[in-house]
């Protein structure tokens, strides 16, 4: 199960069988249910700020780079 046990957030998929994804939880900076997903904000000791979706990390600013690189190149070409 996806979520916080211990001060740690464990991401489980069956795309990964035998790994987690794990991270230390410094603070809880917002959590939130509604009508179309669960919502949860955190800062984790090494990624800074963390943004799950439905129990899935999607993005934090450790790689927020590389999602900036991707959207510089669409208005270069």
């Amino acid at each position: 199960m996806n979520g916080i046990k211990e001060g740690w957030f464990s991401e489980f998929s069956e795309l990964w069988p035998g790994q987690c994804m794990s991270l230390e939880v410094e603070k809880v900076l917002h959590t939130e249910k509604t009508n179309y997903q669960d919502i949860l904000v955190f800062e984790s000791k090494t990624y800074g700020n963390v943004l799950v979706l439905d129990g899935i990390i999607q993005c934090t600013e450790k790689d927020e780079f590389a999602y900036q690189e991707m959207l510089a190149h669409l208005p270069l070409y």
